[in-house]
């Protein structure tokens, strides 16, 4: 399973349909704006951004403007087209959040790593996030969203989509966090909110922005 964008569960349509945005925006989702404004701060001229799960470059609008770079990995070719020239990105590569990621050659190099409804799909997330956090520079800012089990201590898979191959993992805000801890990422901001509509229900997530250590 790949980097499967969060459209495809929304609305069972293809993520390279010329529809992506505008489904995104009818189910209420917020989360690319979310994550910009908690990393706005952090990128400026000259910084080297990640966005894993590209897609559309909802998240990474602008940032070529303020004199930033942008590497965007994603599992879609025709997304990986559409990142391209909506974002201006040079550097779009083909990759799988639940394989090695082609990211060998940006350890301690990158400013801001970017996940926006994609970890949910992740089955080792402690793993994911150490092989992201391998890329961060020292003070270095992770931002990502997640779906939140409610109530919950341990993972959960919430649902399986046999069509796709798509399972959908929930976590805990706890586990979230002492996951970053145990790889020395310093929680900067967590906010639980809703992420959007699946079918007739709202789906619960979170954001967290984390900093990497310089010890």
């Amino acid at each position: 399973m790949g980097l499967i964008c969060y459209t495809t569960i929304m609305t069972n349509i293809h993520p390279e349909t010329l529809t992506y945005d505008e489904d995104t925006a009818e189910a209420g989702w917020d989360s690319p704006e979310r994550a910009q404004r908690l990393v706005e701060g952090f990128v400026v001229s000259g910084s080297l951004v990640l966005d894993v799960g590209i897609g559309t470059g909802q998240a990474v609008k602008g940032y070529q403007e303020k004199g930033a770079s942008v590497v965007g990995i994603d599992h879609d070719p025709a997304m990986i087209e559409v990142a391209r020239a909506a974002t201006g990105a040079s550097d779009v590569r083909l990759g799988d959040i639940n394989e090695a990621l082609p990211t060998e050659d940006l350890t301690r190099s990158v400013d801001v790593i970017q996940a926006i409804g994609v970890l949910e799909f992740a089955t080792n997330l402690r793993g994911t996030i150490t092989e992201l956090a391998a890329s961060l520079k020292d003070r270095g800012v992770i931002v990502f969203t997640i779906e939140v089990a409610q109530d919950e201590s341990e993972t959960k898979v919430i649902e399986y989509f046999p069509d796709s191959g798509i399972t959908v993992f929930r976590h805990s805000l706890e586990e979230v966090s002492t996951i970053l801890e145990g790889l020395g990422l310093k929680l900067l901001h967590c906010e639980a909110y809703r992420g959007y509509t699946r079918g007739n229900k709202s789906v619960p997530y979170a954001v967290f922005l984390a900093q990497k250590s310089n010890k």
